[in-house]
C-alpha cells in the first residue's frame, strides 16, 4: 500500500490545491491520499474562515481519501511546530510512504542543503544568527540572513518564501523522527499571499474575494465541488469573519494577567506585558496587533499569541497523541484498517476516551462556532463525513 500524506489548511480548497493533490497522487503513485488539516485556528494565528468539517468535505470532494484534524496547539503555531504536528501524525499512522508539499518555483533544489545546514549548523551560521538577533531582528529574519550568508548560491529571497519555510520544516521533522517517508515537493506558481485571483490562486485571494462578495472571482478559482460547499456555508452563515471574536479577545486581555499569557510558546522577552498594556488602547484585534508588533515581535507571532490566550491553551505537548477523524471515502476502508492496526488513535466528534488535550480542540471549535454566529454547542454536533465513491 502506497499512501501519500499532505499537510494543509484548505481555507478554502481551491484550484491550486486541486492541482497539488492531483500531482501528489501521480508523482508518488499513491493508492490513497491522506490529508492532515489544521482545525479551527490557522497557522497564521487567525480563526479559519471555513469550519473544519466544511474544509474536510472540500478536500474529500477534491480527491482526498482520508482527512484528519490536527490538534489546535499544533495547527495554530509557527512553522516548525505546525510541521511537527502534521509530520508526527502522518509518521504514526503506519502506512504513509510519501509526504507531498508545495514550494516556490525553482526552490526544489535548495530544500535539502538548507535543511542540512539547519540540522547541523556551522559556527559561521551560528555567529550570523546570533548577530541578527542581537540587532533586534525577528528570529525568522535573523535566520534568513544567516542562511543567505552561508549559502550564497541560493537567492536570498528564497529563505523568506512561506512555502519554502514550511517545506524545510517538514524535512527537518522527518529527519528528527528518523522517518522513512519520502518527500515529494511540487513547485507552485504565483504568490502565496497574492490578492489577485488567477487560475491557481492563493487562499488569501479567494477569502478576500468571498468576503467582498466577489462571487465571479471565487467561482473561477475553485473546483465546482468546493463552490457548492462554499455557497452553502455562506448561505447558512457558517463563515467565521475576521473580526468576529475581537470584543471577546479584548475583554479577556483587559482582565488578564501576565502569568496566563506566558503559557503560550510565542510569549517571551516581555511580549506579554506589551500586549496587556496595549490591550487597553485598542478597539479591535487588528488595531491591537498594529500597536504591539515591532521588528522582533512580528505580526504572525503576535497574532498566534493572542489566539493562544483567547483559546486558553495551557498544554503544548511535544507531539500529537491523536488526530481527529473528520471524514473519509468508503474506498479508503483498507487504509483505515491499516491505521487501526498501527494503533494510532483517531478520535471522532464525541471524543470517547479522549485525552485532556482534546478539550482544547473542542473549546477552539466552540469559539469558532460562536464567531460564526452559531451556538457553541453546535461544534459537537457535526457528524463524521463519509463519501460514497
Amino acid at each position: 500500500m502506497r499512501v501519500c500524506g499532505i499537510i494543509a489548511e484548505y481555507d478554502p480548497f481551491h484550484s491550486g490545491h486541486l492541482y497539488h493533490l492531483t500531482q501528489a497522487r501521480e508523482r508518488s503513485r499513491a493508492d490513497f491520499v491522506a490529508v492532515v488539516i489544521g482545525c479551527a485556528f490557522s497557522q497564521r494565528g487567525e480563526a479559519m474562515l471555513f469550519g473544519s468539517h466544511d474544509r474536510a468535505r472540500m478536500a474529500l470532494m477534491g480527491g482526498a481519501d482520508l482527512v484528519l484534524g490536527m490538534p489546535v496547539s499544533f495547527s495554530c503555531a509557527q512553522a516548525n511546530r505546525f510541521a511537527r504536528g502534521g509530520v508526527s501524525i502522518l509518521s504514526r499512522l503506519g502506512p504513509v510512504s510519501h509526504l507531498s508539499f508545495g514550494c516556490e518555483q525553482g526552490s526544489e533544489a535548495h530544500l535539502s542543503p538548507t535543511a542540512e545546514l539547519l540540522r547541523a549548523p556551522t559556527a559561521a551560521f551560528a555567529k550570523r544568527l546570533k548577530a541578527g538577533l542581537a540587532a533586534g531582528h525577528s528570529f525568522a529574519r535573523a535566520q534568513g540572513e544567516a542562511l543567505a550568508a552561508c549559502l550564497p548560491s541560493i537567492p536570498p529571497e528564497t529563505f523568506s518564501a512561506p512555502n519554502f519555510i514550511l517545506g524545510i520544516s517538514y524535512l527537518l521533522e522527518l529527519k528528527r523522527l528518523g522517518s522513512a517517508i519520502t518527500p515529494v515537493p511540487i513547485p507552485r506558481s504565483g504568490d502565496y499571499h497574492a490578492l489577485g485571483l488567477t487560475a491557481l490562486p492563493s487562499a488569501t485571494a479567494v477569502r478576500a474575494s468571498l468576503l467582498q462578495g466577489g462571487w465571479p472571482g471565487v467561482k473561477a478559482s475553485v473546483p465546482e465541488s468546493s463552490l457548492d460547499v462554499i455557497r452553502q456555508a455562506a448561505e447558512k452563515g457558517l463563515l467565521h469573519r475576521p473580526q468576529a471574536l475581537d470584543k471577546l479577545l479584548l475583554a479577556t486581555l483587559i482582565d488578564g494577567d501576565a502569568q496566563r499569557l506566558l503559557t503560550s510558546p510565542e510569549m517571551s522577552e516581555g511580549l506579554e506585558q506589551r500586549i496587556l498594556v496595549r490591550a487597553r488602547q485598542a478597539r479591535s484585534r487588528a488595531e491591537l496587533i498594529s500597536l504591539v508588533k515591532t521588528r522582533r515581535y512580528t505580526q504572525a507571532r503576535v497574532c498566534r499569541a493572542l489566539s493562544h490566550t483567547l483559546l486558553g491553551l495551557g498544554s503544548f505537548p511535544d507531539r500529537p497523541g491523536y488526530a481527529r477523524l473528520l471524514g473519509f471515502r468508503k474506498s479508503a476502508v483498507p487504509l483505515l484498517q491499516a491505521i487501526k492496526d498501527a494503533g494510532f488513535p483517531l478520535l471522532d466528534r464525541a471524543g470517547r476516551r479522549a485525552p485532556d488535550d482534546f478539550a482544547q480542540d473542542m473549546r477552539a471549535e466552540m469559539l469558532w462556532a460562536l464567531g460564526a454566529g452559531q451556538l457553541p454547542a453546535s461544534a459537537w454536533l457535526y457528524p463524521m463525513i463519509v463519501i460514497d465513491d
